[in-house]
């Protein structure tokens, strides 16, 4: 028998992405620390957090309170320096922090990168975050999970004050900057035999 009689249905709330997708979002810079890669090239991996859901930044500390977070690196070798500094000046200029980033000094990147995470850690700010396709990974049983896309900060126009009307970042899915998508699949030709034309 089909019935709904004395059902009582409980509604759960949505659930909460622990990362960032891409789009524009107001968010805090919640870390700056220095890593490295495998190879030894020394960077800073900037940790953005959106707000908490249905909260705002001012929050206690706590795993309850955590927004949804996206990493970016920037590096720090010889080549990569001048495209990360402008990109820091770019952050500093935009919230207000030139002085203190310029004052900022390191005879190492690591030294370099922990006399400037105090000046970003804790900024907030409107955020531009493009998205790079990811490939699912096969799993044991052989099925291949579905690709998926790591936001991190765009290259350009990637970040604006608060309260800036109007806003003047723009995101567009169908951008190739926006989106970097993979290399769509090769198609392989069939061959006449299996051709049903």
């Amino acid at each position: 028998m089909f019935g709904t009689e004395g059902h009582v249905v409980e509604e759960k709330g949505q659930r909460v992405s622990a990362f960032l997708a891409p789009g524009i979002h107001t968010a805090k810079i919640a870390k700056v620390e220095f890593i490295e890669s495998n190879g030894g090239t020394p960077g800073i991996k900037m940790t953005l957090e959106g707000k908490p859901n249905g909260g705002d930044f001012a929050h206690p500390a706590g795993p309850q309170y955590k927004g949804s977070t996206a990493e970016t690196t920037y590096w720090l070798s010889e080549k990569a320096w001048k495209f990360t500094k402008d990109r820091l000046i770019i952050i500093a200029d935009k919230t207000g922090k030139r002085a203190e980033l310029d004052a900022a000094k390191g005879s190492t990147p690591a030294e370099y990168v922990a006399s400037i995470a105090p000046v970003f850690t804790g900024v907030t700010a409107n955020f531009k975050l493009a998205g790079k396709e990811i490939e699912g990974k096969v799993a044991d049983d052989g099925t291949k999970k579905n690709n998926w896309f790591k936001a991190e900060l765009a290259g350009y126009g990637f970040i604006e004050a608060l309260g800036t009307e109007p806003s003047t970042l723009k995101f567009d899915e169908t951008n190739k900057y926006d989106m970097v998508r993979l290399p769509a699949a090769v198609v392989e030709s069939a061959t006449s035999e299996e051709s049903p034309w």
